[in-house]
C-alpha cells in the first residue's frame, strides 16, 4: 500500500488556491509509470514502450500548443480573499472547534483515568503486589 505525501510548501499550495479561486482549471494528472501500486524507482521498459511514451508526450504537447486555454487573472481581491480565508478564518475556526471538542470530552477523559486507576489497583491486588509493603510498627527502647 502506498501513500501520497501532501505538498506542504506554502508557495505552491497558495498559488494552487489562488488559481482555484480565479477559476483556472487544475491540470489533470495522467497516469505515469511511477503511480503504479508496486513502485519501482528504476522502471524496466523496452525501447518500443519508451518511443510510444515519447510520441504520446509530443502529441499532448502539440495539442496543448494548438489550443491553449486562457488563464483568468489573479486579481488583488482574490489574493485578499485567499489570505483572509485560508490564513486567518479557517485556522481560527479549526482551533475553536478543536478546543471546544477537547473541553467537552474532558469529563470523559477524567472518568477513563479513574477507571484505569481502579483497574490497576484491582489487578495489583489480584496478583498480590499490595502485600509487599512493610507493616508499620513502632519500635520502642
Amino acid at each position: 500500500m502506498s501513500y501520497t505525501i501532501p505538498d506542504l510548501r506554502f508557495e505552491q499550495g497558495f498559488m494552487r488556491q489562488l488559481n482555484n479561486y480565479a477559476g483556472n482549471k487544475k491540470e489533470e494528472q495522467k497516469p505515469s509509470l511511477f503511480n503504479k501500486r508496486n513502485y519501482d524507482p528504476i522502471p524496466q521498459i523496452t525501447d518500443a514502450e519508451l518511443k510510444k511514451l515519447n510520441q504520446q508526450l509530443d502529441e499532448d504537447e502539440e495539442e496543448y500548443l494548438e489550443k491553449p486555454e486562457p488563464l483568468f487573472p489573479i486579481t488583488p481581491n482574490i489574493v485578499i480573499y485567499a489570505l483572509i480565508k485560508d490564513q486567518i478564518i479557517m485556522p481560527l475556526l479549526q482551533g475553536f472547534f478543536w478546543t471546544g471538542f477537547l473541553i467537552s470530552i474532558r469529563p470523559f477523559l477524567g472518568l477513563i483515568v479513574k477507571q484505569g486507576q481502579i483497574a490497576g489497583h484491582w489487578l495489583s491486588s489480584l496478583i498480590g503486589l499490595n502485600r509487599l509493603t512493610q507493616p508499620k510498627t513502632r519500635y520502642s527502647l
